[in-house]
C-alpha cells in the first residue's frame, strides 16, 4: 500500500464531510474553487514570489504605494492568474492588492522578532511519523517560518478568508497543531508559536 500523506485541508474535509473528502481525494472529481480561494491563491503566490529577501525594494515600492499595480512585473503575473481563475474583475482585483498589503505590511520577513538563524517562506514538509505505537504521515506548506536566535519558532500563516477564527478553530486549531508537530520534528531545539494573519 502506498504511504497517505495528511494534511490539515485533509483531515478537516474529512471531517466535515467523508463524502466530500472522498469524491476530492479518492475519486479525484474536478473541485469548482470559489473567488476566495482563487483570491487566496494569487496572494500566496505573490508572497511566495516576494518572499526572497532580495526584492526587499519591490516590497517597500509596493508598501510605499499602498498598491501592486505600479510594479509591472507584479501586476502582470496577478493578472494573467485572475483571468486564469475568473477573478479579474475591479473588485475581486482591489480584494487582492488589499490582502497582498496587508500581507507585506506585517512585518514580512520577521525582523521585529529580534536575531535571526533562518527563515523560510514556503517551507515544505513531508514527515512519516513512527512513534508510541502510532504511525501517519503528514505533509503541508508553511507561509513564513522565522527561526530566531533565542531558539523561538515563528510560525505565520495567511488568511485570504473573511472569515476569521471561532469557536473550536481559536483553541484546537488542526492546521496550528499539525504546523507545531512540524517544527517540533524537523527543528527540536526550538519552541514555536503561530501567528494566522487575516
Amino acid at each position: 500500500m502506498s504511504k497517505l500523506f495528511l494534511s490539515a485541508s485533509r483531515i478537516k474535509t474529512a471531517q466535515q464531510c467523508s463524502w466530500t473528502y472522498w469524491c476530492k481525494y479518492i475519486l479525484k472529481l474536478p473541485d469548482k474553487s470559489n473567488d476566495g480561494a482563487s483570491k487566496g491563491w494569487i496572494c500566496h503566490l505573490v508572497f511566495e514570489v516576494l518572499g526572497n529577501p532580495r526584492h526587499q525594494k519591490y516590497i517597500e515600492s509596493i508598501l510605499s504605494e499602498r498598491s501592486i499595480w505600479h510594479l509591472e512585473s507584479i501586476s502582470r503575473m496577478v493578472k494573467k492568474h485572475a483571468h486564469r481563475l475568473n477573478v479579474a474583475d475591479k473588485e475581486n482585483l482591489e480584494d487582492i492588492n488589499k490582502m497582498i498589503i496587508n500581507g507585506l505590511d506585517y512585518d514580512f520577513f520577521g525582523e521585529d522578532g529580534g536575531e535571526m538563524d533562518d527563515s523560510f517562506s514556503e517551507k515544505e514538509f513531508n514527515l512519516s511519523i513512527d512513534e508510541d505505537g502510532k504511525k501517519y504521515n503528514i505533509r503541508g506548506f508553511i507561509d513564513k517560518l522565522f527561526l530566531y536566535k533565542d531558539k523561538t519558532a515563528i510560525i505565520r500563516d495567511f488568511k485570504t478568508s473573511k472569515q476569521k477564527f471561532k469557536g473550536k478553530e481559536i483553541s484546537d486549531n488542526m492546521q496550528d497543531l499539525m504546523y507545531c508537530l512540524a517544527v517540533k520534528k524537523l527543528y527540536p531545539e526550538y519552541k514555536s508559536l503561530s501567528e494566522f494573519l487575516f
